[in-house]
């Protein structure tokens, strides 16, 4: 089917339902782990619950986070670009990426601060506060998400 019918059928489909979220994303869910982990890790070694190797390991998820999360803000972006305009979709899908890249700019000022101190254990209490609120937009960013927009999968629908 080629021609003005698969244009057509195709900006309908874009219309009915949303691109695709953190639910079926490999990649955006492995970033999401990563950062968990990584804010889990530093938490508990800024706590002092923890040994010098979970802020090591801390440190490592947060890179490895920040590393998945490129892919997955670039086909975010282009899910946005391709989303119509002025559709009740597009702002939902532009407000989660931009949420998404909020919290990568945590990330990456938590991991920076986090830098000298994670081989000796010594986590700053400035870089386990960036890192948690990484985590806290993050959890906005899929409250967002699970707010349902109408024809979505997975989300519930608006009242």
């Amino acid at each position: 089917m080629d021609g003005p019918g698969r244009a057509r059928w195709t900006e309908a489909a874009a219309a009915e339902r949303p691109a695709l979220g953190t639910e079926d994303a490999p990649l955006a869910r492995a970033a999401v782990a990563a950062f968990t982990l990584g804010v889990a890790g530093t938490s508990a070694a800024w706590a002092g619950i923890a040994e010098v190797e979970t802020a090591a390991l801390g440190f490592l998820a947060l890179a490895t986070g920040l590393v998945l999360a490129v892919p997955t803000l670039a086909t975010g972006f282009l899910a946005c670009l391709r989303t119509p305009p002025g559709s009740e979709l597009r702002a939902c899908t532009g407000a989660r990426w931009l949420l998404l890249a909020a919290a990568v700019v945590l990330f990456l000022a938590a991991a920076a601060l986090l830098d000298d101190g994670y081989r000796s254990g010594d986590v700053s209490g400035l870089g386990a506060g960036a890192a948690a609120g990484g985590e806290l937009v993050l959890v906005l960013g899929a409250a967002l998400g699970g707010a349902g927009v109408r024809g979505s999968r997975g989300g519930s629908p608006a009242p």
